[in-house]
């Protein structure tokens, strides 16, 4: 009886605050966990970048959809993962009018820009060639996809916790996505993708949604190149040459 007291005693100390020995086990695993999401965050979301933009343009791509099949394969495999997400398509259709409304005055938005720096280029692609705008078209929704994997479905899912706030957790997945962009050696795409990258984040927070997030990255992707600032997003020029 003395020592089932004195367990029970423990247990009560426990739960006023006292660090018990299963306690401390306890924050300690939370504490290595934490510290292992920071260094996984840091290095898939700041180092590689970093470590893509100094190699060849071919790299690029690859990384990309290496890096979306790889996401998508460990929250597939993550049993508190809820797999509906990546194909939601209830939650597509509910938020389709707002993200189009959205979509439309950002399309507007890039008109005007492009009339302002580069008014030759104005919709120049669709016109000088059109058979590769079309391919265009056709397959970058593809990588838009695996991006919206990485940099919403996995990042949201991953690193929600340790963020702790939704709006860190918006604000923080529309940076990277912009530092992101530091692949195709363009100062000015990091900072056109990171305000893409807030719109994106901001669709997948209300909507939970890849699907439809997906759309809106290939609507706002494709009509990049259709309106004349590809080349922002799209070069052969390397920074260090191979």
């Amino acid at each position: 009886m003395a020592h089932t007291s004195a367990f029970r005693g423990a247990d009560l100390i426990g739960a006023r605050g006292v660090i018990t020995v299963e306690g401390a086990v306890t924050a300690d695993g939370v504490r290595s966990s934490s510290w292992r999401r920071s260094v996984e965050l840091a290095v898939l979301f700041s180092a590689a970048p970093g470590v893509l933009a100094l190699g060849p343009r071919w790299l690029v791509t690859v990384g990309i959809l290496a890096t979306g099949v790889g996401c998508g394969v460990v929250l597939a495999l993550d049993p508190t993962f809820p797999r509906r997400e990546l194909f939601d398509v209830a939650a597509a259709r509910k938020g389709m009018g707002f993200m189009l409304g959205r979509t439309l005055i950002g399309w507007v938005a890039l008109v005007v820009l492009t009339i302002l720096v580069a008014p030759d280029r104005l919709f120049a692609f669709p016109r000088t060639n059109p058979t590769l705008w079309a391919a265009l078209m056709v397959i970058y929704p593809i990588s838009a996809y695996a991006q919206e994997i990485v940099f919403r479905t996995f990042f949201f899912h991953r690193y929600a916790d340790l963020l702790r706030w939704p709006g860190v957790t918006v604000v923080a997945s529309g940076l990277v996505f912009g530092w992101a962009h530091i692949v195709v050696n363009n100062l000015a795409a990091v900072g056109l993708s990171a305000l893409a990258g807030l719109l994106f984040a901001s669709t997948y927070h209300r909507s939970r949604s890849t699907l439809l997030v997906s759309i809106e990255h290939a609507l706002y992707g494709d009509f990049v190149f259709t309106v004349g600032l590809g080349s922002l997003f799209y070069s052969p020029e390397r920074w260090l040459a191979h």
